[in-house]
């Protein structure tokens, strides 16, 4: 397949989808969601909630138009259809352009960047952030609704879903009782490890409630906590990520 039968077969493929995501999404709606109802029982200490992906969807040369109608076209698969705006970044080895809503409850960036080596095409990568202040629930809708996306418009993607909490007075303990055990019992998790170095403790478990999962010393992980305490505010900060957190601490 010719360079331009491929980018113009991607633009026509992401948009015809669009239609199946909405039924798939619908369904999936009727189902009920162990992690979402378990979440709801700490969402009111929650902050933020973040959901990223990424993935590269092919090595090859694209028009500035081709991009901006393939991030409307992902757009459109996330439900923002209006209010947005591009904007463009470079570096040394990089170009990239970037759609952003800044909407009531959620900021959403969708990037295309296209990372050049000396002599090659470049390698496109799809790259999605959304913040959002919203309940346990539209935070775990989100984070399927952006996995079910890339599988469907054939993008190989790492996506991740992390949420901030903060708890009054100083809760690093793996006592009984304690909010690290707290999570990991609403969400019927296995801890898998625990590291404490720093005044940084982060906790990793596996839950049967989350089909995907990373590979940590050969055992399936895919929740992290991460836990640090604040003095001067005599608050814990936490973070959940699934099934890593991404930002960092």
């Amino acid at each position: 397949m010719s360079r331009k039968a491929k980018i113009s077969f991607l633009i026509v493929v992401w948009s015809i989808v669009a239609i199946q995501i909405y039924v798939n999404y619908q369904e999936k709606m009727k189902e009920p969601s162990g992690a979402v109802t378990a979440f709801s029982v700490i969402e009111d200490r929650m902050v933020e909630e973040t959901i990223c992906g990424y993935g590269c969807f092919g090595t090859m040369e694209i028009a500035e138009s081709t991009k901006k109608k393939m991030l409307e076209n992902l757009a459109y698969k996330l439900g923002i259809t209006d209010g947005y705006r591009f904007s463009n970044g470079s570096g040394d080895d990089f170009q990239k352009m970037l759609l952003t809503k800044e909407g009531k409850h959620a900021v959403t960036t969708i990037q295309i960047i296209s990372m050049q080596s000396s002599g090659t095409e470049p390698e496109q990568y799809i790259v999605t952030e959304i913040k959002a202040r919203e309940k346990a629930e539209n935070a775990f809708s989100l984070y399927h609704k952006l996995k079910r996306v890339y599988k469907e418009i054939g993008v190989e993607a790492q996506v991740s879903l992390e949420m901030e909490i903060e708890q009054d007075g100083n809760c690093i303990t793996e006592e009984t009782g304690s909010l690290a055990e707290e999570i990991f019992k609403i969400v019927k998790a296995k801890k898998v490890d625990s590291i404490k170095k720093d005044d940084i403790f982060t906790i990793y478990g596996y839950t049967k409630l989350e089909d995907s999962y990373l590979d940590l010393n050969d055992k399936k992980v895919n929740i992290q906590i991460v836990m640090s305490y604040d003095e001067t505010q005599d608050k814990t900060y936490v973070k959940i990520g699934v099934p890593m957190v991404n930002t960092s601490y």
